[in-house]
């Protein structure tokens, strides 16, 4: 990746954000936008962009929202914890910690659950360029499992963002603040007039809108008296105006009897807002090390003359001659989410039924579901890799080679993988059939060009090509071991985790 003191080679701010000429969206320019929009680039995937072209596939991938389905261990679990509680109540001390045990192995039972009908939901490539999006914002308003403890209100957090994906950001950061998610995760249920909790309002400017230095420390003071009041009740957003502080505020030098719906709106329109969520952007899906600054300006610019539909960055950007400039091709470190999903797709298989064979290894990868480190989100880019990272990448890729162990199942594992084959979705391991057509037909070299191409961001060297094809023998009978091993270290090389 490119630093500051190697400048990159790109177009001008002010005419980055054109469209690419249609006359020059190949099969390399669709690859880099399929791996960067989702999860991998399939060569069907790629055929189908190149035909549609690059404005057409945006417009599928970004045109509606793609709702996901609540996870069944979901339709009841408020009232089952709920009952659980009341029954608590009512035993005594011994015979309430065995209910207090149940009900956090069912809150686990179900968050592992939702957890992996999200991978499998992203994993389809119809959900997989919403989902990424969806993933970029729940980066920037970050909410946490261990704090908010409540596997129904992450769904529906994310379902939130989900449809704030297609609205404006204002609107999406109105919606943050009055979601029992955040209200929980910042402690805007313990903020009142006398006592402001300042936590929401210092990450509402710092972390979802302004960024640093745009405001005064003053102004997050202002700001919290302003959001008091917010609690909740029956686990729905509340306004209480007896907590709320009614007097006069200060913030950005603007004084009013601010409310919590009118701190939102004072954001939206603070002239940092647009440069700062455009740069994000930029940093997440273009250059994690940033570019200069008058390319966030004249995006974000944009981006404000259209209303702020929080759709319109990725419809912009990935359509952009500065997009498809070969300086920022295969420079994008892969999450371990995008690494695993990306695995999946290439390798035409569903994602794992059971938590034992992922959820672990996602966490040993650094990137649990839903637990970020900190209120900042994962920081990403470099930070994704270490030694330990890395060796959890390696073995994951050569685990999807290796045939299930049933008998090391539990009983619910089993159940799960018996009711995923039901459903077709019990391609877990790669078969031989599936190595022989990602390889595809034609001498060694043939084969090793078709896998490097298939599986790569950016074009191989001739040196890696050269030993890779060493690697595949001409003779059949030990064709397929020899493949599987070859392709093994390509999904574990460097050049994969880039994308």
């Amino acid at each position: 990746m490119a630093t500051p003191s190697a400048p990159l080679r790109l177009p001008p701010p002010d005419v980055a954000f054109r469209p690419l000429d249609p006359a020059r969206f190949d099969r390399a320019a669709a690859r880099h936008l399929l791996r960067r929009i989702g999860y991998a680039a399939t060569p069907a995937a790629v055929e189908a962009a190149v035909r549609d072209g690059a404005a057409a596939t945006l417009r599928n991938a970004y045109g509606v929202e793609r709702p996901m389905p609540l996870p069944p261990d979901l339709e009841h679990f408020d009232e089952e914890q709920a009952d659980l509680r009341k029954r608590m109540r009512e035993l005594p001390e011994a015979q309430r910690k065995e209910l207090a045990d149940e009900a956090r192995r069912k809150g686990r039972q179900a968050f592992n659950d939702y957890a992996l009908r999200w991978l499998a939901f992203a994993r389809e490539p119809e959900n997989s360029p919403q989902e990424k999006a969806v993933a970029w914002l729940q980066d920037i308003v970050v909410v946490g499992a261990q704090k908010v403890k409540s596997p129904t209100a992450l769904f529906d957090y994310q379902a939130t963002l989900r449809r704030g994906l297609y609205g404006d950001y204002p609107s999406l950061l109105r919606s943050v603040m009055r979601h029992p998610a955040m209200i929980r995760y910042l402690d805007l249920n313990q903020s009142r007039a006398g006592a402001p909790n300042e936590n929401f309002a210092r990450e509402l400017f710092e972390l979802f809108s302004l960024g640093q230095n745009n405001y005064t420390e003053q102004d997050i003071k202002e700001a919290a008296r302003a959001l008091t009041g917010i609690h909740i009740r029956n686990d729905a957003f509340a306004f209480d105006p007896k907590r709320h502080d009614a007097g006069e505020k200060t913030v950005f030098g603007r004084s009013g009897r601010w409310t919590p719906d009118d701190l939102i709106v004072l954001v939206s329109e603070h002239p940092s807002l647009p440069t700062f969520v455009a740069d994000d952007f930029l940093r997440q899906f273009v250059a994690r090390e940033g570019l200069p600054p008058a390319y966030a300006q004249r995006l974000g610019a944009r981006w404000k003359e259209g209303g702020f539909k929080v759709a319109d960055l990725p419809r912009i950007v990935f359509a952009s001659e500065l997009f498809y400039a070969p300086a920022l091709r295969g420079n994008r470190i892969k999450s371990p989410h995008e690494y695993y999903l990306g695995l999946c797709q290439d390798l035409e298989l569903d994602t794992a039924p059971t938590p034992g064979a992922i959820l672990g290894t996602l966490r040993a990868m650094g990137q649990a579901f839903y637990e970020p480190p900190n209120v900042r989100g994962w920081v990403g880019g470099k930070n994704w890799i270490n030694s330990s990272t890395l060796a959890a990448r390696r073995q994951l890729a050569r685990s999807l080679f290796r045939p299930i162990n049933e008998n090391q199942l539990n009983a619910d594992d089993r159940r799960a993988l018996e009711e995923a084959r039901k459903a077709g979705r019990g391609r877990i391991t790669v078969s031989d059939e599936r190595l022989s057509r990602l390889a595809g037909a034609g001498p060694r070299e043939a084969v090793a060009r078709n896998l490097a191409e298939g599986l790569l961001p950016a074009p191989a060297s001739p040196e890696f090509l050269a030993a890779l094809a060493e690697a595949l023998p001409q003779e059949e009978e030990k064709r397929l071991a020899a493949l599987r091993e070859a392709v093994v270290a390509v999904l574990q090389c460097p050049a994969y985790q880039l994308g």
